[in-house]
């Protein structure tokens, strides 16, 4: 199918989950609700049991009036995928049976009921198809509104983030055939804002502000899903633009392909990715070109990047997850879940995941910006990638890598400082701390936890790496140099309180100025030992490392006395926003 009868498709409602879409009708519409069309007291208890990822089972049960004005308890339930707001489902009357498991009850189909859910505060429910004892005692259309709402306490935006009924698409998009559903393309300028009652489609390359020219300042709700349909469609950030995309734990704001999460169709490469450019400095245009005029091309036309403003801002990425993305363009052009390029420290990351991306998860092309809070999961390529001298910092990793990945794309990290001169400054430099690197087993290929080459430099602490074929390589001989011995280590590159546990842990290749070995072993706290996960957590077993150094570490980072990406399970800070980490 050509892309535009494919986009076609898509937008006639054809690939889109649900007869009506937009708001993902999960937990946060638990409770009870009433009708508050009569005074009869008819109401009705919603329950959310999930199921899998982005699924559930959405329970509904409640009371009607029959022709003798007896209640009458009725039940039901739909299955529901992410961005579903449209449920139809049979309604049953239980009659019969009793707690005792060898009787029997006897369900009786009573109407087909349909609930549009508009809003945390209203659902407008339909019964069709009625038995006669229910016709003329029942209205067939009526609104609900939950029991907080009735008692004076509002389901404000802290509770439930979806307060608005969608009525139409707003003038900088497009109507579609699919309910609830705008498309948008182009160029965004001046202040815009994608809301959660809407399902916002990506047709190309969808560009926030112009370079150069005006800018843009695209504002994303709570509990909003962005689509990619085809593997052309992303979203770049422009210099000088900025995104504000702000979710909260129970209410994520999604970037994902037109497949629901639990859709065989649904993986890497269905759609483009996010990417944003910045104008902080990268480093390869030599030292004859001043900063503020260096300047490199994204990947796949996705916008240039470069300058001389460290402390740029393009924004805020916080509880957002990217999915299914990074489309191969050509041989040598892939979209990655998420390219900061030229990133200043200005922009806030908190809280992101990538997952089934085709290319990396997350690559940082130069620039400063600072992350916390990273889940890579599921990636065809390296999850971690950095490149043109970037040096921010990254506090709480976790990173399980996609086991049937391509041959020699199985990296938990692969750093680079510049490709065509290893030497170049500023030197890659990034500090990671608390990061968890869980590789899977593969066929016929070669995994590694971390490739650290082309003169990176990085400071890692209190990090764990395991269950890939190799732990640790270093490749370069600018890599070895900036370095220094592993008895008189520079500062560029270092690695202590760190765990590592893989078929094979060090690297070992003849003309290596010293051992990875010898480097590992030379600093603090570092130890080969099996790090005694339970998934992706830390157990009692789990060996002990010493306390972040203050002095060492800046403000950007908490001070904590473990390794990996969580001190316990139950702090674990990936619950509820995050998917796939079963």
């Amino acid at each position: 199918m050509k892309l535009g009868n494919l986009r076609a498709a898509i937008l006639g409602g054809v690939m889109l989950t649900g007869s009506a879409s937009a708001i993902n009708v999960d937990g946060l519409f638990e409770g009870q609700w009433y009708r508050g069309d009569q005074d009869n007291g008819t109401g009705w208890q919603m329950d959310y049991i999930k199921t899998g990822p982005e699924a559930g089972v959405f329970f509904v049960t409640g009371f009607l009036f029959n022709d003798d004005n007896d209640p009458t308890w009725v039940g039901g339930q739909a299955s529901v995928v992410a961005g579903q707001s449209t449920l139809d489902f049979a309604l049953y009357e239980v009659t019969g049976g009793s707690f005792d498991t060898d009787t029997t009850r006897d369900l009786q189909p009573i109407g087909d009921m349909t609930f549009e859910v508009n809003n945390c505060r209203s659902i407008s429910a339909t019964i069709s198809n009625m038995s006669s004892q229910f016709i003329s005692a029942t209205n067939a259309q009526f609104e609900l509104s939950p029991i907080d709402e009735i008692a004076g306490t509002p389901r404000d935006a802290s509770v439930c983030p979806f307060q608005t009924t969608f009525s139409g698409c707003p003038a900088f998009a497009t109507e579609t055939a699919q309910p609830k559903t705008c498309a948008v393309s182009g160029t965004l300028t001046g202040d815009v804002t994608f809301t959660n009652d809407t399902n916002w489609v990506l047709q190309g390359g969808v560009f926030v502000g112009e370079d150069g020219g005006t800018a843009g300042n695209l504002t994303i709700e709570p509990g909003t899903r962005v689509l990619g349909v085809t593997g052309n469609d992303f979203l770049a950030v422009q210099r000088g633009s900025k995104i504000f995309a702000e979710g909260t734990p129970t209410a994520p704001i999604v970037f994902t392909g037109p497949f629901a999460a639990n859709d065989p169709a649904a993986g890497a490469g269905n759609w483009g990715g996010l990417v944003i450019n910045g104008r902080a400095p990268i480093n390869i245009c030599g030292d004859e070109v001043p900063f503020e005029q260096c300047e490199d091309v994204g990947e796949g036309s996705s916008g240039n990047f470069g300058g001389n403003l460290p402390n740029d801002s393009s924004g805020v990425l916080k509880y957002v997850r990217v999915q299914f993305g990074g489309f191969r363009i050509n041989d040598e052009d892939e979209l990655n879940g998420i390219a900061f390029q030229a990133v200043g420290s200005g922009t806030v990351v908190d809280h992101v995941q990538v997952h089934a991306n085709e290319d990396d998860g997350v690559e940082f092309f130069g620039g400063t910006v600072n992350a916390k809070h990273l889940v890579l999961t599921g990636i065809k390529d390296d999850s971690l990638d950095w490149t043109h001298g970037w040096t921010g910092n990254v506090q709480y990793v976790v990173v399980k890598q996609d086991p049937d990945a391509a041959a020699d794309k199985e990296r938990g990290i692969e750093a680079d400082n510049f490709e065509d001169n290893n030497d170049a400054s500023p030197r890659s430099n990034p500090v990671i701390a608390n990061a968890t690197f869980i590789g899977g087993p593969s066929d016929n290929k070669t995994t590694t936890g971390m490739v650290l080459r082309r003169g990176t430099g990085a400071n890692f602490t209190h990090t764990i790496v395991t269950g890939f074929e190799k732990c640790l390589d270093l490749d370069s001989d600018a890599t070895f140099a900036a370095a220094g011995t592993p008895t008189n280590l520079s500062g560029s590159l270092t690695m202590e309180n760190t765990i590592i546990s893989c078929a094979q842990n060090f690297e070992e290749e003849a003309g290596d100025a010293f051992t990875v070995q010898a480097f590992f072993e030379a600093q603090t706290g570092n130890l080969v030992a099996n790090p005694q996960l339970d998934g992706i957590y830390p157990t009692a077993n789990t060996p002990a490392v010493e306390a972040m150094n203050p002095e060492q570490f800046g403000a950007f980072f908490d001070k904590t006395n473990y390794a990996g990406a969580f001190k316990s399970q139950a702090q674990d800070w990936t619950a509820g926003w995050t998917e796939f980490l079963d």
